[in-house]
C-alpha cells in the first residue's frame, strides 16, 4: 500500500434508512469478491454509561474508539474499511479523520417518508417513536457534509451494488500484529453457547448498573471480528483492548463483555478477568434459537438467526447443543449458571447476583 491512505466508506442515515444493512452488505460483497476488508459498526463503540456516555460526548467517544480500531486494521494490512452508524449531527465525521491515514467517503442514505416509516415499523420499532424518527431524518437531510444517496424504491442489494464500485477490492498479505498492550480490569466476560441468552442478560445487567450510576462499559466480542481474510482472534482481542482504553479514558471503571468463548488470545490483553458461563439444556437452547429467529433480540451485524427459516434454525440449534456439551467438558476457572427453563429476567437477576450487584 506504500504511503497511500486506506479507504473508509461510511454509510449513515436515520434509523430505517439502511445504513447498517448496506454497510454489512458491502463488507460481504467485497469479501466474496476476494478483497481484504473489515466492517465496523460505530454504534458498538460507544456503549458506556452513565454520562459522559450520552449527548455530544458520545460522538467523541465513538470517534476516538473508531480511529483506534481502524488504525490497527490498517496496520494489519486491510485494504478496504467499511463503517456504518450515526455521525455527529453538528460536524459530521470528516473532522475526526483529519491528520490520519484514511481516505473517508461518507454516504448519507435517505428515502421518502412513507418508505422510511414502513422500513422502521417493519423491523419491529414502535409506532410512538415515529415523531423522533422523522426529527432525526430531517436533521440528516439538512446536513451539509457527506454525499446524499436516495434509496427510495431500492432493495438492499441494489443499494450495495450502487456503492460497491466505490470500494477497493484487493487481496494482500496479513501483516504480523504486535501484541496488544494489556489493559487493567476489572473485566467480566459472559460466555456460553449460541443463543443461550448472553447478550440479553448482559444488556439487562448493564442498564441496571447504569440506572444506579455505576460507570461501566459493554462490548460484544463478536462485533470486533468482522475481517476478511479471517476469522482472526488477534483482531478481536486488539479491537477490544483498544476500545476498553477509550472507555477508561471516558470514565468507565469496569467492562462487561459477552462472548461465545474467551480464549487465550483474548485473555492476555487484560490483567484481571472474571468469567461467568451461561449453560442450558437442549430443549431450552432450541426454544431460544426459535425466539431469536422470530426477532426476540436486538438485530446485530452477522446475526444468522433473524428471520431464518426452520431448516436453518434446526441446524443452529443442533450446533448450540453440541457447543454446550463441549463447553461443559472444557471446565476452567469460571462461575457456571444453569439457565435451563429461565425467562430472560431470571437469568439477568442471577447474573447480577454473581456480580455482587
Amino acid at each position: 500500500m506504500g504511503n497511500a491512505k486506506t479507504p473508509v466508506l461510511w454509510t449513515t442515515g436515520a434509523p430505517g434508512a439502511g445504513k447498517s444493512t448496506t454497510g454489512w452488505g458491502l463488507y460481504r460483497r467485497v469479501a466474496d469478491a476476494g478483497g481484504s476488508v473489515a466492517y465496523v459498526d460505530i454504534d458498538q463503540l460507544g456503549l458506556i454509561g452513565p454520562p459522559p456516555g450520552g449527548g455530544e460526548a458520545s460522538h467523541a467517544i465513538k470517534a476516538g474508539n473508531l480511529l483506534r480500531v481502524l488504525d490497527f486494521l490498517r496496520r494489519r494490512g486491510v485494504r478496504q474499511l467499511v463503517v456504518s452508524g450515526v455521525v455527529d449531527p453538528e460536524i459530521g465525521a470528516e473532522p475526526y479523520f483529519a491528520g490520519h491515514d484514511f481516505d473517508l467517503t461518507l454516504v448519507r442514505l435517505r428515502c421518502e417518508r412513507g418508505e422510511l416509516e414502513r422500513r422502521f415499523l417493519g423491523r419491529g420499532s414502535p409506532a410512538d417513536a415515529l415523531p423522533a424518527l422523522f426529527e432525526v431524518a430531517d436533521a440528516y437531510e439538512n446536513m451539509a457534509f457527506g454525499e446524499e444517496m436516495n434509496t427510495t424504491g431500492q432493495r438492499p442489494g441494489e443499494t450495495v451494488e450502487a456503492l460497491f464500485s466505490r470500494c477497493v477490492v484487493e487481496d494482500g498479505p496479513v501483516r504480523a500484529q504486535a501484541g496488544a498492550e494489556p489493559r487493567p480490569g476489572p473485566v467480566t466476560v459472559v460466555t456460553g453457547p449460541t443463543a443461550v441468552g448472553k447478550s440479553t442478560a448482559g444488556w439487562s445487567v448493564l442498564r441496571d448498573l447504569w440506572q444506579r450510576g455505576i460507570p461501566v462499559a459493554y462490548a460484544d466480542l463478536a462485533q470486533f471480528g468482522f475481517v476478511s481474510p479471517g476469522p482472526d482472534p488477534a483482531v478481536e482481542a486488539a479491537g477490544l483492548a483498544a476500545v476498553w482504553r477509550g472507555y477508561r479514558e471516558a470514565g468507565a471503571r469496569s467492562l462487561l463483555v459477552v462472548a461465545r468463548e474467551f480464549g487465550p488470545e483474548h485473555r492476555r490483553v487484560f490483567g484481571e478477568v472474571s468469567v461467568v458461563h451461561l449453560d442450558a439444556d437442549a430443549a431450552t437452547l432450541a426454544e431460544r434459537v426459535r425466539r431469536r429467529a422470530e426477532g426476540e433480540s436486538a438485530l446485530l451485524a452477522g446475526d444468522e438467526l433473524r428471520g431464518a427459516p426452520p431448516g436453518v434454525r434446526d441446524r443452529v440449534a443442533a450446533r448450540a447443543i453440541t457447543e454446550a456439551a463441549e463447553m461443559r467438558r472444557s471446565g476452567g476457572d469460571r462461575v457456571v449458571l444453569d439457565t435451563s427453563g429461565q425467562q430472560p429476567g431470571e437469568t439477568a437477576a442471577a447474573l447480577l447476583a454473581v456480580l455482587g450487584q
